[in-house]
Order: structure tokens, then C-alpha cells, then sequence
């Protein structure tokens, strides 16, 4: 089953490394990286599923739509090979009642890391979500080290495309991403397509 699923994601991960814009186009979140970070050997990154912040309720096919974007551009935009881990995957592991709540167990970050050779494991949560216009779409997420299990880079987005900044990001990266016409507006109003920009830019952020 996970042999499946990296298959499929290195096809979505190629799929926007083909399509990566060139533009300049501004960054809208904010990240926070330890001081030796470039100590770190990271190659290998466990992707977990992400968690709805404060019990918010979101649709399966929603966080599905969310995580697929931001397994593809973490994929394309970082040096990682990016292992994504579904529910599934992490059922037999113990102590992981911490990461639901936003915490982070040791013994947790070992047994993941042993099952399936991580350097490292990016934690997030979806903070806000909005899918009427204007849209709304929040997350934070955190590159917890496997070996110290210390938190490495921290980073927190909010786009809202009621604000200009966000409109304007997005229609430099939609009008050569997406390549269509009027594909702007059309992120503005399709949920999906936000959630692609959001992976995008959280993405550049490490």
C-alpha cells in the first residue's frame, strides 16, 4: 500500500516540478529555522496526515485534496524525498496520541522513524479553512528531527483572498502554473486550486 501510494506521489510530485513557475512570486507565510540547521543529515522526511487545529471538523476528501497538493510541492520544491503516511501506515505505531493534540512523543518520532528510515517528520495543522469565497485556507507545520527530536523550521500560513497581497501572489503564480485563461479567478473561487497555491507556498518556505 505505501509502495503504491509514493508511486502515485512521485507522479504528482513530477507533475508540478514540470509545471513550476518562474516568476517571482512573494512569499505569504512566515517560517522559523534553528541556528544549525545545516548540521542536520536530513534526506528521508515522513510527511503525517494533517490534523484539523482546535477539533475543527473538515471533510476526508478536503484534507485528502490538501494533503495530495502539499505531499506534490514539498516533493518539488525541497531537496527531500518526501514519504507521506497515512493513518493506515501509523496504526500499529504507539504513543501517538501526542501528535493528535500537537505534541510530540519521543518514543512516537523513533518508531516511525525506525519503521521507515526517516531523518526527519513534518507535523501540521490545517488552522483555518473557508471554502465559499472568499476563501480562506490556514496551516502551520513543523520538520521535527528524528535523531534529537527537536523542532528544526517552524511555519505558519494564512492566505485570504479577500486580501489584496494574497490576490496578488496568486495571480502571478496561477497565470503561469496553471497556464489557463483567467486562471486567477479562477483560483479565487475553487477550493482545490487554493489549496495548490497554499502547498506552493508553504512549500518555499523551507
Amino acid at each position: 500500500m505505501l509502495a503504491r501510494r509514493l508511486i502515485g506521489c512521485g507522479l504528482l510530485a513530477s507533475l508540478a516540478a514540470s509545471c513550476a513557475t518562474t516568476v517571482a512570486v512573494p512569499p505569504l507565510g512566515s517560517a522559523q529555522v534553528v541556528s544549525d540547521f545545516e548540521s542536520y543529515t536530513i534526506r528521508r522526511v515522513g510527511f503525517l496526515p494533517l490534523r484539523p487545529l482546535h477539533g475543527a471538523q473538515l471533510p476526508s476528501s478536503d484534507v485528502a485534496s490538501i494533503e495530495t497538493y502539499f505531499h506534490a510541492e514539498f516533493s518539488a520544491g525541497t531537496r527531500y524525498d518526501i514519504v507521506p503516511l497515512s493513518p493506515d501506515d501509523l496504526s500499529e505505531i504507539p504513543y501517538l496520541e501526542p501528535f493528535r493534540k500537537g505534541t510530540y512523543s519521543p518514543e512516537a518520532i523513533l518508531a516511525i522513524r525506525d519503521r521507515y528510515q526517516l531523518d526527519a517528520l513534518l507535523v501540521g495543522s490545517v488552522t483555518a479553512r473557508k471554502v465559499t469565497p472568499p476563501l480562506v485556507l490556514g496551516a502551520q507545520i513543523d520538520l521535527i528531527s528524528c535523531e534529537t527530536g527537536q523542532t528544526l523550521w517552524s511555519a505558519d500560513l494564512l492566505l485570504d483572498s479577500s486580501v489584496a497581497a494574497t490576490r496578488d501572489a496568486l495571480e502571478l503564480w496561477a497565470s503561469e502554473e496553471l497556464g489557463e485563461e483567467h486562471a486567477a479567478r479562477m483560483a479565487m473561487i475553487s477550493p482545490r486550486k487554493f489549496a495548490h497555491f497554499a502547498a506552493y507556498q508553504m512549500a518555499r518556505l523551507l
